[in-house]
This record gives structure tokens, sequence and C-alpha cells, in this order.
């Protein structure tokens, strides 16, 4: 998953970090501001197993494993 996160110029350092603390790595960093915003991108590797066509094969086998108490 990739997502660009757009932050004010003063918390740009902060909005890092709480990317970082949750498992993504900071790419493109553009860290003057332009009109008062700065950003960067956020990548957090997806692990192979949790594709939809994965899901979707476990549903189709009947692996009653991903549903909840409904």
């Amino acid at each position: 998953m990739r997502i660009r996160v757009t932050t004010r110029a003063d918390l740009f350092e902060e909005r890092k970090r709480q990317h970082i603390e949750r498992g993504f790595r900071v790419e493109d960093e553009r860290s003057v501001p332009v009109n008062g915003f700065c950003s960067f991108i956020a990548v957090k590797d997806s692990p192979v197993s949790d594709t939809l066509a994965d899901r979707v094969a476990q549903a189709l086998n009947g692996n009653q494993d991903m549903r909840g108490d409904w």
C-alpha cells in the first residue's frame, strides 16, 4: 500500500514519525513547504497471504476462520 501524506510544514516530522511507528517506510520526502504544506509517500508492504485473490479462494473453499460472529 502506498499513500501520499500531505501535512502542514510544522507537523511534517511528527507525521513521519507516526507512520514509521505504524510500520510504514517513508519515500519521496518533500520537506520544503509549498503553500505551507509538505508531503511524503508512506509505503507498507502487504504479506503475500493478504491479497484479495487469497481471500476469495479461502471463501470459496469454505474457510470459516475469516468470518466473525455476526
